[in-house]
């Protein structure tokens, strides 16, 4: 018994040696881990579990014709760490050798079969459980596999009185080894997701962390703002060098290059490229070597991606000759991982402004075709009663349309405005004379630049609804409008179009508030409209004792905003 004993511990301390020795190892952590592994990867952990199997086969401790061994240890942990396809693989190899070994042996044939079981046995557990339970279920299923062993012993094995002497024999010990063994491999693992989950704490921090500091220079794309991303990058995983690549080119970096420089490191960046087909980390020590003079020796790059499609590289590069281990490559995976988010994010904000812009441009282009018939009316009775005013009527309504003509997403200082809404008034003057009378009170300090056709609509309502002038019940109502902008503080300005007309109804002050006005009501609503898309507010409407006033706010920041959306860029090219 002690003989079988001290084997049998020979055994299992080799496995637990190969174990400890593979726990560092990148492709031990990604099946241990339930990360994605390719197919050379997984024979090579069956073939390794398998033959350590074999080993213990021949290690074994030979009791009366039977060997009593740690060979199902190998496969069942082969099993709950690699997954299915590295248990069956482990247990055939195993199980297949145990009977060619030794065909005709007592015990050849139920070891074979059980050890067999074992691979599969260990892999539907692998799947069923998660990796904090595992240890439990791997105790069961050492004394499921043992107890199936030794009970095809038993049934299988002639004579008898033999098998059931082996059996009595190497039971207790093989439960022991098997068990125990499979439950200290299993805990000595858990280290490894310990591990993980510190460093994914660690690094959803640093990756939150380094969203939180780039997300300005992502909103405004160009090649400084790329050299400020990666000088964070740099700066939060203690890097020496960062770069952020195209396809084949160097976009931006947080240290200065030379053109030679450049030239070396598009020329890696070409290399590496081909190893982003099957790999999502590329690696490359001793550059200095490689690719000549350089003063960083270790390069870890990784891709990040538009719409599944690599649009360009992540580099991190080190001064010393060092091996990456497996944690330093999952974090700069996330980093480009993050990197990807983060452009994805930029196209869908800049689709949104664009769709945004093109809205306001279709807004902006709107005419009131009762205006013009109105006005080109007036003009034709004005050419033979008094040709000078029909002349002058001709020269503002040539300046309204030319205004309307050269319709564009610019803006536009505040006096601009106030000529296109003299333009307008002088037309309707010529309609109506004495009967509209408008007043400007914009602040000389006010230097401000504000969207087109959003005054002059506000008059135009002003007129068209304060004097009821379609009505002949009013026909000879007057009015007064009162034009005023002022710099409210140092962001944001008011303008205001107030009137002593009849008063807007409350239901149309609802009804804009509330956004269910008829889309066919082009005035109030569009100016509104187009407010609300560049500075998230549109007009306010107040109710006066006579009349309305009707206000909003211009924001400076929001203007710079609108401007620089309005620039056409794009993140890469050559892509």
């Amino acid at each position: 018994m002690f003989n079988l004993l001290t084997e049998l511990s020979g055994n299992f301390a080799i496995i637990l040696i190969t174990v400890i020795l593979l726990s560092n190892q990148k492709i031990f952590k990604q099946m241990l881990l339930k990360e994605e592994t390719n197919l050379r990867e997984r024979v090579f952990m069956a073939v390794l579990f398998g033959g350590l199997g074999i080993f213990a086969t021949y290690t074994g401790v030979n009791i009366k014709g039977a060997i009593a061994n740690t060979r199902e240890l190998s496969v069942i942990f082969g099993g709950l760490l690699g997954g299915p396809f590295v248990g069956i693989g482990a247990g055939l190899i195993a199980g297949i050798h145990r009977y060619l070994f030794d065909p005709h042996g007592i015990s050849s044939l139920p070891c074979a079969i059980t050890t067999v079981f074992g691979g599969f046995f260990a892999g539907y557990i692998y799947i069923r459980t998660e990796y904090y339970e595992r240890w439990k279920y791997g105790i069961m299923a050492g004394i499921v596999v043992v107890t199936l062993n030794m009970g095809l012993v038993l049934l299988m094995s002639k004579p008898f009185e033999l098998a059931f002497d082996i059996v009595k024999t190497i039971l207790v010990p093989m439960e022991f080894f098997n068990t125990l063994g499979i439950a200290i491999l299993l805990l000595i693992t858990e280290n490894i997701f310990k591990e993980k989950d510190l460093m994914a704490a660690k690094q959803s921090a640093m990756a939150l962390d380094i969203a939180d500091k780039t997300l300005p220079y992502f909103l405004n794309p160009d090649n400084q703002s790329y050299s400020e991303i990666c000088k964070i990058i740099e700066e939060s995983t203690e890097a020496d060098c960062v770069l952020m690549t195209g396809k084949d080119r160097v976009l931006a970096s947080s240290r200065e290059f030379g053109d030679n420089q450049y030239e070396l490191y598009q020329r890696i960046i070409e290399d590496i490229g081909k190893d982003f087909e099957s790999e999502k980390v590329a690696q490359i020590n001793r550059l200095d070597k490689t690719y000549g003079a350089t003063k960083y020796k270790t390069l870890v790059a990784s891709p990040f991606y538009e719409e599944g499609k690599i649009l360009g590289e992540l580099v991190i590069m080190y001064k010393g000759n060092q091996v990456m281990g497996y944690k330093e490559e999952v974090l700069v995976e996330r980093l480009s991982n993050l990197l990807s988010t983060q452009f994805e994010l930029i196209k869908i904000e800049k689709l949104k402004r664009e769709a945004s812009r093109s809205e306001i441009k279709a807004l902006q282009t709107q005419i009131n075709p009762h205006f013009l018939f109105n006005a080109l009316n007036t003009v034709v009775s004005m050419v033979r009663l008094d040709p000078d005013k029909a002349r002058d009527l001709i020269i503002n309504l040539s300046d309204f349309l030319r205004y309307n003509i050269e319709s564009s997403l610019k803006l536009i200082d505040i006096s601009e405005e106030i000529g296109h809404v003299k333009s307008y008034v002088g037309i309707e003057q010529a309609r109506f004379g004495d009967r509209v009378n408008i007043e400007y009170y914009v602040d000389e300090n006010v230097d401000i630049k504000i969207p087109m056709f959003i005054i002059q609509p506000l008059v135009e309502n002003s007129i068209k609804h304060g004097m009821r002038a379609n009505t002949t019940a009013e026909e000879n109502r007057k009015i007064t409008i009162k034009v005023s902008a002022y710099k409210d503080n140092f962001n944001s300005a008011v303008v205001s179009v107030e009137d002593d007309g009849i008063g807007i109804s409350r239901e149309i002050i609802s009804k804009l508030e509330s956004d269910t006005m008829n889309e066919k009501k082009i005035g109030l609503l569009n100016v509104h409209n187009r407010l609300k898309l560049i500075y998230g507010s549109g007009l306010v409407i107040e109710r006066l004792e006579k009349g309305t006033r009707i206000s909003f706010r211009i924001y400076h920041d929001k203007n710079e905003e609108f401007i620089r959306t309005g620039e056409k860029y794009e993140l890469f090219n050559n892509r």
